[in-house]
């Protein structure tokens, strides 16, 4: 899957530029043959987008909800306080502003942020946005009736403020590093006079009744497609498409297929090096690649009878060989990761996870200190029971279903059996995955601007409390990035953020294993399209696409 952000999403994170790992990354690029120039834009035109993943709910802010498929589809529909622009800097959305220090609108003693909503702000009834709203969307956070993903940050704040309808002032607590991902990455604005009283744990979860962006919800016919219209009430510029049709085709060679014969007219496949050649070699199409905000792994339940001990963790490391992995899958355009904070990010990047070169040896050794013995068959057992893990990703992948076939073959090399089990991906991200149902797993995480991690490693952040679905627990690490959540004071951050990539390579929980290649491919006759590979994804600028009559 694309998981997001947690918001993190990552995503993320952690990230920082959109290039890859130097000397390793295709330059971005769109491919497209020469043609006469067109006067646009032209209002109206109905567009298909071929994606691979449906949602399980739309609701972004409940267990379930954190899927990418989910914040593709609804990010032209709900708005937060602050975007994210595809340079990964902040960007004013629903707010006047990016508020600072320099200017006043951030202050310490009490830590406090002030925000100035846009005064033609309003949804898609023609109810102004207001400081009420962003008080109602907090309230809802950190209502314990409803199950949401993750409060961290949010439960940082002590009170939010209402002077008049259009200024938020938000006092926390204690001073909060990550506090320009709050009501802008993962979590969007809500409306108080539409939800308040409400079920929210079921009132958006197939169907989204309001708007505050350029389109708006008309309907999900399930296992097939979600329909978007354009909002005629939106506050700012309205959109050129009528109508955008996200159609669900988990297999990448059927998303092809109904791309070449026009089918459909927007992808965002699963990052196959194989299929971007294809995808090139379409007449009278634009492919553009960006790389650097999202990062695939390896990960382990941490609970399991095995994979609770670290050396068996640290055995299957070794046994992988990552280099292969990017070679053969990645066809040499990336390099292996070593965190989970990316080398772009110089500050807080620690290479950590290089302490686990491809040693078939040194594996071996780690399982029989562990109390395994190598039986007859090659398989280590211990007790009487074989080393034999179950590794799941989402059906239909052909790139994660490659890389499960070469770990399934290093670790038989190194005496630890593999079973590969898919499934779809909202049964994976929505079921599998919250409840622990999985030995190893494998999906990417999208980033923030900002490197903080406290829902994904956190102990105090397993499920249903957050998004550490690895069930990593180290009291040492939970610390740190409760502490780095609140060190304003950047060496000093930089300082525990380093600490704790450390500490976590010699726990690995979960194996680094490239940045990925995001690309979008499109006929040549829809305008406006800008790759933006962070939380915001593809669809961040939709109100600006227009199509050729």
């Amino acid at each position: 899957m694309r998981k997001f952000k947690f918001i993190p999403f990552l995503f993320l994170t952690f990230v920082l530029a959109v290039a890859m790992i130097a000397g390793c990354a295709p330059k971005d690029k769109e491919v497209v043959k020469e043609k006469p120039k067109v006067e646009g834009p032209i209002k109206g035109g109905s567009l298909v987008i071929g994606y691979d993943q449906e949602p399980d709910i739309l609701n972004p802010f409940i267990e379930g909800g954190d899927m990418m498929a989910t914040a593709v589809v609804i990010r032209p529909v709900l708005q937060g306080l602050l975007e994210i622009k595809p340079d990964l800097t902040y960007g004013p959305q629903l707010a006047e502003k990016v508020p600072s220090f320099e200017d006043g609108t951030v202050t310490e003693n009490p830590f406090t942020v002030t925000y100035k909503i846009k005064d033609e702000a309003n949804w898609s009834d023609k109810t102004p946005i207001t400081s009420e709203d962003v008080k109602f969307t907090w309230e809802t956070i950190m209502n314990e009736d409803w199950k949401i993903i993750t409060q961290t940050g949010y439960d940082k704040i002590e009170k939010i403020e209402t002077p008049d309808d259009k200024t938020v002032k938000i006092v926390f607590t204690e001073p909060y590093a990550p506090w320009k991902d709050l009501f802008s990455g993962s979590y969007f604005i809500l409306p108080k006079h539409a939800l308040e009283g409400k079920d929210f744990n079921a009132v958006m979860n197939q169907e989204i009744p309001f708007s505050a962006g350029p389109f708006k919800f008309k309907e999900w016919r399930a296992g097939d497609s979600i329909t978007l219209v354009r909002n005629e009430n939106y506050w700012g510029e309205h959109a050129y498409l009528d109508s955008v049709t996200f159609k669900y085709i988990p297999e990448t060679t059927t998303q092809l297929a109904q791309f070449k014969t026009g089918e459909v007219d927007f992808v965002y496949p699963p990052p196959d090096v194989d299929l971007l050649e294809q995808l090139e070699a379409v007449p009278n199409t634009v492919v553009s690649i960006e790389a650097g905000t999202v990062w695939e792994h390896i990960a382990f339940n941490n609970t399991n009878e095995h994979l609770k001990d670290v050396r068996v963790r640290q055995a299957v490391a070794h046994g992988i060989d990552r280099g292969v992995i990017a070679e053969d899958v990645m066809k040499g355009q990336v390099n292996p990761l070593h965190s989970f904070v990316v080398p772009e990010q110089k500050a807080y990047y620690v290479p950590a996870w290089e302490i686990y070169g491809h040693d078939a040896e040194k594996a071996e050794s780690l399982l029989k200190e562990a109390g395994y013995t190598k039986g007859a068959d090659g398989i280590y057992t211990k007790a009487g029971e074989k080393l034999k893990l179950t590794f799941n990703t989402t059906a239909g992948n052909v790139a994660r279903e490659r890389i499960q076939q070469i770990v399934q073959s290093d670790l038989k090399k190194i005496g630890i059996e593999v079973e590969i089990k898919n499934t779809e991906a909202n049964t994976y991200f929505g079921t599998w995955l919250p409840n622990g149902e999985y030995q190893i797993g494998q999906w990417a995480w999208l980033a923030t601007p900002d490197p903080t991690y406290t829902t994904l490693f956190a102990g105090d952040q397993i499920p249903p409390d957050g998004q550490n679905y690895y069930c990593y627990e180290n009291d040492e690490v939970t610390k740190i990035w409760h502490d780095q959540d609140v060190t304003i004071d950047e060496p000093e951050r930089v300082k525990l953020i380093k600490e704790a990539q450390n500490l976590m390579a010699k726990d690995c929980p979960f194996i680094p294993l490239y940045q990925r290649l995001e690309f979008i491919a499109y006929t040549d006759k829809l305008h406006g399209p800008v790759n933006n590979p962070t939380l915001q994804g593809p669809t961040w600028n939709m109100g600006e696409w227009w199509l050729e009559k």
